[in-house]
């Protein structure tokens, strides 16, 4: 997780960050909270699963929390976007992302001010990942075993490890670590989380469209089971 100081989820002091970067973060953010609330009251006559949401939140927060400490103050954690962004779809996976980051925050007691900086990073950019990667399944044959394994499993590591570059580039970017050795060690280790998000997405995915495809939003049943 970036920039802040406090507990073992995030990065250094908030001083060390220039200003400029705090107001991008908060700017970007505030764009997209408003997009999505946007696209939700839209929704609203369409119905909301609250339960599933309620449950898909509940479950990250427990993920976020178990976190595997690499450079001083930064750590590594699932992430959980490309299995709630299919499911939900790209407006409702904004909702449990950001109550985890909440939850990281309030047992961390980390600086609020960089909030909208950490949403950007690891709120929304996943999520703008997961729903370009499901577009390009969506143009692949209509097989269900190609929106499982390339949907589920390698899309949700592909998701993780450009995540974690992008972190690790932002890092470097904002002055906060020198690229070197460290950094490049906690780039690599992305690939053990993305390997571990990928199977865990992918066998998810893999119950919840045997057993429950209806509740899988970005799923097409009529293409991918009554085509077959």
């Amino acid at each position: 997780m970036p920039p802040a100081h406090s507990g073992n989820s995030q990065v250094i002091p908030d001083a060390a960050i220039d200003s400029g970067w705090v107001i991008l973060g908060w700017v970007l953010a505030a764009v997209g909270y408003w997009r999505c609330g946007s696209r939700l009251w839209k929704m609203r006559t369409a119905g909301v699963p609250w339960l599933p949401l309620l449950i898909a939140s509940m479950a990250l927060i427990v993920l976020w929390q178990i976190r595997a400490g690499t450079l001083p103050g930064l750590s590594l954690h699932l992430l959980g976007a490309m299995l709630c962004t299919l499911v939900f779809g790209p407006a409702l996976a904004v909702a449990p992302l950001t109550l985890a980051l909440v939850s990281v925050y309030l047992t961390t007691f980390a600086d609020g001010s960089l909030f909208g900086l950490n949403a950007c990073l690891l709120v929304f950019w996943p999520i703008v990942l997961s729903q370009l990667l499901a577009h390009l399944v969506s143009r692949m044959p209509s097989n269900i075993f190609v929106f499982i394994f390339v949907g589920g499993f390698f899309a949700s590591a592909g998701v993780v490890l450009l995540t974690g570059w992008t972190l690790a580039g932002m890092l470097w970017l904002m002055q906060i670590y020198p690229w070197g050795g460290m950094l490049e060690d906690f780039a690599s280790y992305w690939l053990l989380v993305a390997f571990s998000e990928a199977w865990l997405t992918g066998m998810l995915l893999t119950v919840m469209v045997v057993y429950r495809p209806e509740l899988v939003a970005m799923f097409d049943a009529a293409r991918y089971i009554d085509r077959a």
